[in-house]
């Protein structure tokens, strides 16, 4: 019987450290994710700028549309972590959006490599818009995938405890002594959570007496505990 104790607590502490290791992984990939699109958004504004300047009436407002670009993703991406974080799909209109702004964004970023005929810029340049598309894509199926590990060891560790927690129950008020049909009554109401005044009325006894042995009880779970 001990034996059986220890496993099932070295099971829960298991299941506990698991649970809390793959929340923490998780909050490690949506802080990548935020950092590559940081870092990507910094350098299509670098990048893009000075294309659309170019092809613009007004050269100073080069910085405007791939600001709205890169803001459009940026809607995108918190979006998904919403929805992902609940297990929900996005659905196709989403991935669309996502596409279309990563798309826009390479093109913001290759398009003055790809006139010159400069196929090294190209790909250099073309390094953080894919990357950022990529893991736009990825991001939001390793969060369901992490939110479905955290709903079952949650489901895990919480049977657990009410497992512990009924027996404990359950031990404490053991019968120490011959039970009279009332006593016996009342701590099975007690262990079943019946309201004591409906407990008195069924057996036919005072509330009050009913109401100081459930208080006994509890008080002996309190001190188990």
């Amino acid at each position: 019987m001990k034996m059986t104790e220890l496993s099932k607590t070295t099971i829960q502490t298991e299941t506990t450290s698991e649970l809390k290791s793959i929340t923490r992984t998780r909050r490690v990939v949506d802080g990548m994710l935020w950092t590559i699109a940081a870092g990507s958004i910094v350098f299509s504004l670098m990048t893009g700028a000075p294309f659309v300047s170019a092809h613009s009436h007004w050269a100073w407002t080069g910085w405007l549309l791939p600001l709205l670009v890169d803001a459009a993703l940026v809607l995108s991406l918190s979006a998904d972590s919403i929805l992902s974080r609940h297990g929900v799909e996005s659905g196709r209109w989403p991935t669309a959006f996502r596409w279309i702004t990563g798309l826009a964004s390479l093109f913001l970023n290759c398009w003055s490599a790809i006139a010159e005929g400069d196929w090294i810029g190209v790909a250099v340049h073309s390094i953080a818009p894919v990357i950022l598309i990529c893991s736009a894509e990825v991001a939001p199926t390793y969060r369901r995938k992490f939110h479905e590990i955290e709903l079952s060891l949650s489901d895990q560790v919480q049977e657990f405890t009410v497992t512990k927690a009924v027996s404990k129950k359950k031990t404490v008020v053991k019968d120490s002594a011959p039970l009279t049909k009332n006593q016996r009554a009342i701590k099975d109401g007690f262990l079943a959570g019946k309201k004591a005044a409906v407990l008195a009325e069924e057996i036919g006894v005072s509330p009050s007496y009913v109401y100081t042995q459930y208080k006994k009880m509890k008080t002996e779970l309190d001190l188990t505990a």
